[in-house]
């Protein structure tokens, strides 16, 4: 366990780096951008790419490969098994992409009828839709191949090079803006070619941490057992594993519809939301996967025990905390990172109100990370996706359920209260499966954290009111002084709590920071 969560703050840190760009990136698109027509249909372009992105970096891919690939490491007397396995899905991938990159790019004028159908009375927008949409496209080739050799990296425990690599697309981004905005028609355009050239230079990073275990050549894919059982855990998986971002996409279809804005509103405040989720959850995801899956083909049973149960009380004691700051402090913080330029007052009222429903389902956006990652190491990709079903269809009913009273705020609601139905599902078939087993520590520690966590309610408001009680009037660096002292304050008040309760000790903090 110590070895887990050292190889899980070590994908944090590099998350929380790529993260700090990612913000840094999102104050400039907000600043040259703000909400306008350009911001709306660069967003809705950049949704498809990087929805295939997230499932395959952080989902169905991943979910499909590793435990497949832990089988063939599992036995070091056959290393040629392993590299022919290694050169047979890279090609797989390769051409798959390809394939998938032309017809979208032809088919883009279509595409962006399907997921912005709003735009279709707006002319202008929906033709920026599809051009930015042609640029960006064939960087899902680029990242399915760095993705492709992240997973390959995470079953050798090297989880650093993976982590780092979305640090380097926020570079691209920020560069773009700088250096190719003022030679194209707009900072859209300038955003577009960043996400190819990001693409890129992630898959030639990726490429060359790969070189230290295999040396993958192009060939023609052979239909062998092994790639027979990978994609029959990949296709299922696909949608069971990319749930959350599903819901996002299904989110920006309905928003279209919305007035000039609301797709951007969302955008921001899913940029937001996506911060813990990032650091902790699919860091969590990441480094649990390969671990969990050994663990099992090796029937340990009191490591796997063990292994889901901190796993979720590790979920629990990180993201009850950060969903309570992001639902209370939503709109200093909007404030204070975007509201400048074309980012108007208006739109920090409605970004900040989309953050804070957004910020009510983040437990459980990270506790399914942990529960699917239960289900695929164990092979069974099928159950999630039936149970992501419900979910997406939940998600679609309550958000138009919502959006006739509550805009875009509405859709931020049923993609949190979509997040808990699937999270409480998929215990429960893991439960019935005898997969689960709540132990004595962790129902005890989930109580602590819990009251740990009303306190800090009390706390954080009391701490926004006193400090935050007229930010508007303030300078920018002035509110920012603020708001790291509200963090740190938050940090030592919730640390207090919980090591005072004895959920984690000063000892235990630093065995799993230790080298």
């Amino acid at each position: 366990m110590k070895s887990l969560f050292r190889s899980f703050f070590t994908v944090s840190f590099y998350t929380f780096l790529s993260r700090v760009l990612g913000f840094i990136r999102d104050i400039l698109i907000a600043r040259y951008l703000g909400s306008t027509v350009i911001a709306d249909a660069f967003f809705v372009a950049f949704r498809i790419p990087n929805f295939f992105r997230r499932v395959l970096a952080e989902g169905a891919y991943s979910a499909a490969l590793i435990p497949v690939f832990s089988g063939v490491v599992l036995n070091p007397k056959d290393d040629r098994e392993a590299s022919d396995f290694v050169e047979n899905t890279t090609s797989m991938l390769l051409f798959a992409t390809l394939v998938l990159t032309i017809l979208f790019f032809f088919g883009m004028p279509y595409i962006i009828q399907v997921l912005a159908p709003g735009f279709t009375d707006n002319k202008e927008a929906y033709e920026l839709a599809v051009h930015f949409g042609k640029i960006i496209f064939p960087y899902l080739i680029f990242i399915s191949l760095a993705a492709h050799f992240a997973s390959i990296n995470n079953v050798h425990e090297r989880f650093a090079a993976g982590a780092f690599a979305p640090a380097i697309l926020n570079i691209s981004f920020i560069l773009s803006l700088f250096i190719l905005t003022p030679l194209l028609p707009s900072a859209g355009h300038a955003l577009s070619y960043g996400v190819l050239i990001g693409g890129v230079l992630q898959f030639l990073y990726l490429y060359r941490s790969v070189l230290k275990f295999y040396r993958p050549r192009l060939r023609i894919p052979v239909l062998n057992e092994k790639l027979k059982n990978f994609f029959r855990l990949f296709l299922p998986g696909i949608v069971g594993s990319g749930v959350i971002q599903l819901n996002i996409v299904i989110g920006t279809i309905i928003a279209s519809f919305l007035p000039v804005g609301a797709i951007s509103h969302i955008y921001y405040a899913d940029r937001l939301n996506q911060l813990p989720l990032a650091i902790f959850g699919i860091a969590l995801g990441i480094v649990l996967l390969p671990n969990l899956s050994k663990a099992i083909k090796q029937s340990d049973q009191e490591t796997i025990h063990n292994i889901q149960n901190r796993s979720i009380e590790f979920s629990l004691l990180i993201s009850l905390p950060s969903a309570i700051g992001l639902f209370i402090l939503a709109e200093p913080i909007i404030y204070i990172l975007f509201e400048r330029g074309a980012f108007l007052q208006e739109d920090t009222f409605y970004t900040a109100r989309v953050l804070g429903y957004f910020a009510l389902g983040l437990p459980a956006y990270i506790i399914i990370k942990v529960l699917v990652s239960c289900f695929f190491a164990r092979e069974d990709t099928k159950t999630p996706l039936y149970i992501s079903i419900v979910s997406v269809i939940s998600n679609i009913v309550l958000s138009l359920l919502l959006i006739q009273s509550m805009r875009e705020m509405g859709i931020a609601l049923a993609t949190a209260i979509s997040a808990w139905i699937n999270a409480l599902l998929l215990y429960v078939m893991l439960s019935l499966k005898n997969n689960i087993k709540f132990d004595s520590v962790l129902i005890s520690n989930s109580i602590k954290i819990l009251t740990s966590s009303i306190v800090l309610v009390l706390g954080i408001y009391g701490l926004k009111v006193i400090i935050f009680e007229d930010f508007v009037s303030n300078s920018i660096l002035i509110n920012s002084l603020f708001l790291l002292l509200t963090i740190f304050l938050t940090i030592i008040i919730y640390l207090g709590l919980v090591i005072m309760l004895k959920v984690l000790t000063i000892n235990q903090l630093r065995q799993y920071l230790k080298k």
